[in-house]
């Protein structure tokens, strides 16, 4: 089928998916540009619905693997995208089930609400092997933090809390991370898992969650620097943890 008129119901209704309540309310999310396509694929989440400029071998993979192909314009592509220079893919995802935290070390984005820092902190925590979870922050399942977080959060999703007490009650061992304060993280030795608490680049963590955790680790700088980028924080403190959890 083709769709040539950007008024076409289907178009308006994968508009729709732009915003953060039409997806908590339906259960769906826009994937966008052929490389999201395959992980979604890779990661066995068949899109309900594809629509592209183009034919070919990953047309021919979506349709064969169920999704229903549309063929379209560019203005159409134009319209069904988040971004400004659109690729000539938009697909339709279900937002898979939920999952609760394992016992495992896990990073928490506490109210990280830049979708860049979000998707950058998951595509990190899966390259490290750290579970991930999003605390009062962006959408994970955002075509932004999607797209930030080049894929992962498709094969590695972020797992779902209500609060930082899910963490303690799963088992795990709170930790924050700190301006000043706190031990270096490679000096924290502990044999169990941990939850990794990164706070926002704005306001970092509220004091209510740094009195809640076991420890607090501090990044060591030097110069007039008075913090790190919340991915960035995340990245160095996971890297240096990672092999005592």
């Amino acid at each position: 089928m083709r769709i040539e008129a950007t008024t076409n119901a289907k178009v308006k209704a994968v508009r729709r998916l732009h915003r953060a309540r039409e997806r908590r309310q339906i259960g769906r999310t826009i994937i966008e540009g052929p490389k999201l396509l395959e992980s979604s694929l890779d990661a066995g989440i068949v899109p309900l619905e594809v629509y592209t400029t183009e034919e070919g071998d990953l047309a021919d993979r979506c349709a064969a693997a169920g999704a229903e192909v549309f063929e379209v314009t560019r203005p159409v592509i134009e319209a069904l995208s988040t971004t400004v220079e659109p690729q000539n893919w938009v697909a339709v995802i279900s937002i898979p089930e939920q999952q609760e935290p394992r016992r495992r070390r896990t990073v928490v984005g506490v109210a990280i609400s830049d979708p860049g820092n979000a998707g950058t902190l998951i595509r990190t925590a899966a390259a490290l092997g750290w579970q991930i979870t999003l605390l009062d922050g962006a959408d994970p399942w955002s075509p932004k933090v999607l797209r930030a977080s080049a894929g992962a959060q498709l094969s590695h999703p972020a797992v779902h809390v209500r609060s930082i007490e899910d963490l303690a009650a799963a088992g795990l061992t709170l930790v924050a991370t700190t301006v000043a304060g706190g031990i270096e993280p490679s000096e924290l030795a502990t044999d169990v898992p941990i939850a990794l608490l990164i706070g926002s680049e704005a306001h970092g963590l509220p004091e209510s969650a740094i009195a809640a955790c076991r420890f607090s680790v501090t990044i060591p700088m030097v110069g007039e620097t008075e913090s790190l980028n919340a991915a960035v924080a995340g990245a160095i403190a996971m890297y240096a943890l990672g092999h005592h959890s």
